[in-house]
């Protein structure tokens, strides 16, 4: 006899990163599969935030600790998008401990579709909510985050 089928979201007592986990990890497989061709399937919010520096000087440990990602883990990051061409990195000549990194020709060019790819996705993903509740959605997950800073903090206790 089959297994009934159950929605996680529908237990109370799964926890919300296992339910936050299960969209990202959706979200990003779809958004792969439409920028494909790109030559990309993961990496793009890195992507996005050098973009949105601009001319900026923008540094690899900035990128980790925006992105919250370890600095170890950064590097292979770089690796994989500065293979595929999409980031150049260059050694700062003030401190060799340092690198910069900036979108190249490839890069830049691949950004309008990167970003209107995500803003549609957003809005494919959201379109049964009406807008107030999109935003309240965002304000709302802004507040888990920093209550979530909040108790991860080293002087709080849970």
């Amino acid at each position: 006899m089959p297994a009934k089928k159950v929605s996680i979201f529908e237990i109370e007592q799964f926890s919300y990163g296992r339910k936050f986990n299960l969209l990202g990890k959706l979200y990003l497989s779809v958004l792969s599969k439409k920028l494909k061709h790109l030559g990309l399937d993961k990496h793009f919010s890195v992507l996005v935030l050098i973009n949105e520096m601009g001319d900026q000087c923008c540094c690899q440990k900035f990128i980790a600790d925006s992105l919250h990602i370890d600095k170890a883990m950064m590097v292979g990051v770089l690796d994989d998008l500065s293979t595929k061409g999409f980031i150049k990195r260059t050694q700062n000549p003030s401190d060799r401990r340092e690198y910069f990194v900036q979108l190249t020709k490839k890069g830049r060019k691949s950004m309008p579709e990167i970003i209107a790819t995500i803003k549609q996705l957003n809005k494919s993903i959201m379109k049964k909510l009406a807008n107030p509740e999109v935003k309240k959605l965002h304000n709302q997950l802004e507040l888990v985050y920093q209550n979530l800073l909040e108790i991860s903090s080293p002087d709080t206790e849970a």
